[in-house]
C-alpha cells in the first residue's frame, strides 16, 4: 500500500459558513507538502479531516488507503498529527505519558530509543516533571517525542515549528527529511514562510476554503516573478500594499 493521503472535492460548512471548498490535493509518497495560509483559511479543518475528528460535508479523505470518515481508527493508527493547540495530559509525568502513549498505539521501543529522543529534544532536565509544569515549547517537544518514537508511515504536523528554537526546528526539518527518504508522506503547515521554502518538496496556500497556488517552491517564485515564497503568498491571499503606507503614516 503506498502510503500517501488524498483530498478529493472536500467540502465543509460550519453553521452554514463554508470553511472548505471543493479541496483537492494529494501527499505522496516520499514528499513533504507544506499547506499554507491565513488563520482562519481551514488548514486545521483539513488536518483533522486526516484522522476522521472533522467529517467532510461532502468528498472523501483517504491516508495510506483507509478512508477516513467510515474507518477513522484506522486512520488514526497510520497518521501521526500534531494539532495547532497543545492538547496533553497534563497530570502525568514526561515519561509516564511517552510510555502511556507507545501503550495506546501497542508500540515498542527500546528504553535507550526512549532516552536518546528524550536528550536530541533537550527534555532529559524534565524527567520527573508533570507535563502541566512544562513551558508551551517544551510540551510542543514532548508530543514530538511521542511521533518520533511511534514512526507512523504518514505525518500530518499542524504549526509543528510553532514554539520552538531554532535548534530543535533544525532537527525537526532533518527527521522530516530523513521520514520522506524512507518513504513516509508528510502534510505540515507553518506560518514561517522561510521554513516552509525550505523543507516542502510542494507548497500549496489555502485562502478562504480554497486552494489557490500550487507548486514546488522556485516554480511557484518563477510564475509571479519573484524572489520570495512570501511574496507569492501575500498576492494569491489579497495582501494590499497600501497597508505598508498606512502604518508608516500612523507614526509619522
Amino acid at each position: 500500500m503506498e502510503k500517501n493521503i488524498v483530498y478529493e472535492d472536500v467540502w465543509k460548512a460550519f453553521n452554514s459558513q463554508p470553511v472548505i471548498r471543493g479541496v483537492s490535493f494529494n501527499v505522496r509518497e516520499g514528499e513533504i507538502v507544506a499547506l499554507l495560509g491565513p488563520n482562519g483559511s481551514g488548514k486545521s479543518t483539513l488536518f483533522k479531516m486526516s484522522l476522521g475528528i472533522v467529517k467532510p460535508d461532502k468528498g472523501s479523505v483517504l491516508v495510506d488507503g483507509v478512508d477516513a470518515v467510515s474507518n477513522p481508527i484506522k486512520a488514526r493508527q497510520v497518521v501521526g498529527y500534531m494539532p495547532e493547540e497543545t492538547v496533553i495530559y497534563e497530570s502525568l509525568k514526561l515519561e509516564e505519558y511517552i510510555e502511556f502513549i507507545l501503550s495506546v498505539y501497542r508500540v515498542k521501543v527500546e528504553e535507550s530509543l526512549i532516552e536518546e529522543i528524550i536528550n536530541i529534544l533537550e527534555l532529559e532536565q524534565h524527567v520527573g516533571k508533570l507535563i502541566g509544569e512544562l513551558s508551551h515549547g517544551n510540551k510542543r517537544k514532548v508530543l514530538l517525542a511521542t511521533l518520533m518514537l511511534r514512526e507512523p508511515p504518514i505525518l500530518v504536523l499542524d504549526e509543528v515549528f510553532s514554539g520552538l528554537d531554532p535548534v530543535i526546528a533544525r532537527i525537526i526539518k532533518t527527521w522530516l527529511r530523513d521520514k520522506t527518504r524512507r518513504g513516509g508522506a508528510v502534510l505540515v503547515s507553518t506560518h514561517v514562510l522561510p521554513i516552509a521554502e525550505a523543507v516542502a518538496d510542494r507548497v500549496l496556500i489555502i485562502h478562504r476554503g480554497e486552494i489557490v497556488a500550487e507548486g514546488k517552491p522556485g516554480e511557484l517564485k518563477e510564475i509571479f516573478g519573484v524572489k520570495e515564497l512570501e511574496d507569492v503568498f501575500l498576492e494569491v491571499t489579497g495582501y494590499a500594499r497600501e497597508y505598508e503606507d498606512l502604518i508608516r503614516e500612523l507614526y509619522e
